[in-house]
Order: structure tokens, then sequence, then C-alpha cells
């Protein structure tokens, strides 16, 4: 009974080994939130149906989904963001062919602000990183003068003090 088991899983291991598969929770966790959110949002909500929150609804699907895409398959953050976008404007297009449903131009603007909110969020999460790698701040050269500028007034004003004193 257990033999079948121990070899499926096995050959899970040599595959994730040839393939170099990441499977650690980190991988795995948006797309197991993103499965979770389908089925939940799934079970509130009627497909086809106009909803108060269906703009909230779509932003907050696609940015998971891109999330998801681009933990899941290590790819470039790029990649991912094309292909949810690419989704999102497909599922919109289909919608036109099909009945009951409608193509939303409402719709295609929210599964792209919920991509591009993903996307900029990990770009500015990527900059944190590499700032506190660093040892130093995202943008060190424009710090550099704004440290400059910010010792010149003191310094004038301390020659400018001792100048008034002296009178």
């Amino acid at each position: 009974m257990l033999r079948p088991l121990v070899r499926l899983a096995e050959l899970v291991r040599t595959l994730v080994r040839q393939h170099y598969l990441d499977l650690s929770a980190a991988r795995v966790w948006p797309l197991c939130v993103l499965v979770a959110y389908g089925i939940v949002a799934g079970f509130i909500y009627n497909p086809g149906m106009d909803h108060p929150w269906d703009k909230l609804q779509h932003l907050v699907f696609f940015g998971l989904l891109t999330l998801s895409i681009h933990a899941f398959f290590c790819c470039r953050l790029r990649i991912s963001a094309g292909i949810a976008a690419g989704l999102g404007l497909t599922a919109e297009l289909v919608q036109a062919l099909v009945p009951n449903r409608e193509f939303s131009l409402g719709d295609i603007a929210a599964n792209m602000l919920g991509v591009t909110l993903v996307v900029a969020a990990i770009l500015l999460l990527r900059l944190e990183v590499r700032a506190a790698l660093a040892g130093g701040s995202p943008v060190p050269d424009r710090d550099e003068d704004i440290d400059a500028a910010q010792a010149q007034p003191a310094a004038s004003l301390s020659a400018r003090g001792s100048r008034s004193s002296s009178s």
C-alpha cells in the first residue's frame, strides 16, 4: 500500500532535483492564497453578476496572480507581469464572445492596476533590500547632495552669528 506512495515521492524528488524546482513555502504560499481567494470569491459572488466590489475583486485577483506566477515559476518580473496582464486581457476578450457575459474596459483597467501595484511593490521591496545589503540608502548620490546642502546653511548661519556677536 505504501510502496506506490514512496515511489511517487521519490519520483517527485528526482524531478525537483533534475529541474531545479524550488517547492519551498515562499514559492508555494502565494499560489495557495490565490486558489483560496478564488474559491471563496467564487462562493460569495455569482459570476457574471455585477456587484459593488467587482473592480476590487479584479484588482486583488490579478495582483495575487502576478505574485503567484512570479514566485512559483521564479521568472523575471516583466515576464510574470506580462503573463498576468495577458491573461487579464484575454479573459475580458473571451467574455465578449460568451453569452451572458460582458466585455468591460473597467475590468481590464482593474486587472492591469492589480498587476501594476504588485510589480511596484516588488520593485520597491527589491530597492529596499539592495539598500539594506549595501548598508546605505536607496539613492546614495542624492542623499549626499541633500546632506551637503543642509550643512551649508548651518555653516553660513554660524559664520553670521559669530560676526554679529563680535560687533
